[in-house]
């Protein structure tokens, strides 16, 4: 199940622009940073909220809703 949507999702980021998926990139390296040492990221990333959440965005993504910015660095 997990490889599938795995596969899904990379069929999804596939057709989005380069810009578009530099954002969601930036978005999910800040959400990885704020993870404690404690916590299995595994779990985390495909957790049914964490898929939710990136399919929504891949969705808004796609419709144009992205907005186009530099890379924002975090201390």
């Amino acid at each position: 199940m997990v490889d599938t949507t795995f596969n899904a999702m990379l069929k999804e980021v596939d057709t989005l622009s380069y810009n578009q998926v530099v954002t969601l990139l930036v978005r999910l390296t800040q959400a990885l940073q704020s993870w404690t040492s404690s916590e299995d990221s595994n779990s985390l990333f495909y957790s049914p909220s964490n898929m939710a959440h990136l399919e929504r965005g891949i969705k808004a993504l796609r419709e144009g809703k992205g907005v186009e910015h530099e890379i924002i660095e975090v201390d």
